[in-house]
């Protein structure tokens, strides 16, 4: 079988077979024998060796690399540790990214493929999914103590039921450098912080470590994104407008790629000065100025993130309950 069409078939493998740059991408983090192997999977690593002819020691050796390479996947099950393929192209995304090794050119090629093919597959993915993958946290305190608020949908609460907890880079900003936010900011938790660890690419954060990271992500202007579910919540991405996988698409295509919090902003005619602070903070074009020169709120683009609250110094907006419970999937 030639090289290419190695590469091919690991496209195939993540749904993406009509990809020129996810095989190329593929090309750069393994070689051919890698690429065999990890067509071979899922195995243990005596599995490996007797499907590659290789010895124990070789494919053990070869699947650790694959793995810090953000390539396969582990889990202990009963007859030891089955190795897999990245299963879609979220994983691959976010974990050859953050590869250690990553040279540049790698990273500029994965930015090349979010501008060049992503918006296409994006459009695609939309319509088959019934809901998002990700869904917008309320910012940490934007939301009045009388609503209705939920442990997953907060993130202090989030933070302090997590067994462990680790800081990643953002993936979007390593690869798009389209802005000057931090990027040590993303923060996984209990099995995602176990891997990360593990892997090299996350290192260990105390919950008042994690809360620090959380203020740091509010002050730079970040929205928090999550899971789209109520268990089992494994990060909190902290995202802005210009180089994140999904708000530009959101912004610029109407694209459903993330759903919002159950909240939506509310402003105050009494308190609101039209000092204009507000539409700056917004991401998504939901606020603007009406005839009065008041601040109003378009429902439809309202993400419910909060941003706006904690711009506006005169305390004429808040964060009215949109969405029932339900809204979010279990």
């Amino acid at each position: 079988m030639s090289d290419e069409n190695l590469y091919q078939q690991l496209a195939e493998k993540i749904f993406l077979k009509d990809s020129v740059i996810i095989p190329q991408l593929f090309e750069m983090l393994a070689d051919a024998k890698e690429a065999e192997a990890l067509l071979a999977l899922p195995a243990t690593t005596e599995g490996a060796a007797e499907k590659t002819g290789m010895t124990a020691d070789e494919a053990a050796k070869m699947l650790d690399t694959l793995f810090r390479k953000g390539l396969v996947f582990k889990k202990v099950k009963d007859e030891g540790v089955i190795y897999r393929l990245c299963r879609d192209l979220v994983q691959f995304h976010d974990a050859t990214i953050l590869w250690p090794e990553a040279p540049r050119e790698f990273l500029d090629l994965w930015q090349k493929y979010m501008e060049d093919e992503w918006p296409t597959y994006a459009s695609v993915v939309e319509k088959i999914l019934e809901k998002p993958f990700s869904r917008i946290v309320p910012v940490n305190e934007s939301i009045d103590a009388t609503q209705r608020i939920l442990a997953y949908e907060d993130v202090k609460e989030m933070i302090e039921g997590a067994k462990k907890i680790a800081v990643t880079n953002c993936t979007c900003r390593l690869i798009a450098q389209k802005c000057d936010r931090p990027i040590n900011i993303c923060l996984q938790l209990d099995r995602a912080a176990d891997y990360s660890i593990d892997r090299g690419t996350g290192r260990e954060l105390s919950k008042e470590e994690a809360m620090q990271k959380i203020r740091e992500a509010e002050e730079a202007g970040l929205v928090h994104m999550t899971m789209n579910r109520s268990e089992n919540t494994h990060f909190i991405c902290n995202c802005c407008d210009d180089c994140c996988q999904t708000f530009p698409l959101i912004i610029s295509m109407g694209l459903h790629l993330c759903d919002p919090s159950r909240f939506r902003s509310q402003v105050s005619t009494d308190l609101c000065t039209g000092c204009e602070d507000c539409l700056d903070s917004c991401f998504f074009g939901a606020l603007s100025m009406s005839g009065d020169d008041l601040a109003v709120v378009d429902y439809e683009k309202c993400m419910g993130c909060g941003l706006c609250k904690v711009a506006c110094t005169e305390g004429a907006i808040t964060l009215v309950e949109a969405r029932e419970k339900d809204f979010i999937p279990t």
